[in-house]
């Protein structure tokens, strides 16, 4: 458990460049969301950025990522007012992705469980509260019923494209460490 919480890894320049790219690439990817109505997002990809760093990096990078990214999305294009609590769960859903998939085996069931309790302690859990406090419980009742039906509509695509793409990055993670 020592190294789970390791920071050794995380102040190379190197791993900075890449968080910080991936705190680009974040905000770009959520630019590119599919919607199915005005209120149903079907599909998007901004997650995985986040995914990686947890998988790349651990923990502290994770939480570190999370955090820049939601500010410098917000700052970038800001929507309704800063609301540090949705930065808090950013930084717990790529937290949770560390727990799960750090220094492990990336399969499948990781990546499943992972999502799901994402989906419980992130989306129905912190994000609804942080709808109460801006929006009030009626609005937020309606906003978590909607979102549950979004969840399972990407849970396979999420999972498949944790490991996909989890799976790539520590192969080129590999590839690049021996060539230095």
């Amino acid at each position: 458990m020592r190294r789970f919480f390791s920071l050794k890894d995380i102040f190379k320049t190197r791993n900075f460049a890449v968080m910080a790219m991936m705190v680009a690439l974040h905000f770009i990817l959520s630019q590119f969301t599919i919607y199915l109505s005005p209120t149903f997002k079907a599909i998007t990809f901004a997650y995985l950025p986040g995914a990686i760093v947890a998988i790349l990096y651990g923990p502290w990078a994770a939480i570190a990522f999370g955090f820049a990214a939601d500010t410098v999305g917000f700052i970038a294009k800001p929507v309704g007012p800063y609301f540090v609590g949705y930065a808090l769960s950013e930084m717990v859903t790529n937290f949770i992705f560390a727990a799960f998939l750090y220094q492990k085996q990336i399969n499948v069931l990781r990546a499943l469980l992972a999502r799901l309790v994402n989906m419980a302690v992130v989306t129905f859990g912190l994000n609804y509260l942080w709808n109460v406090i801006m929006y009030g419980s009626i609005a937020s009742a309606y906003f978590t019923s909607v979102r549950f039906i979004n969840n399972l509509v990407q849970l396979p695509v999420y999972v498949a494209l944790i490991v996909f793409f989890g799976r790539l990055a520590l192969r080129l993670e590999k590839n690049n460490a021996y060539s230095n």
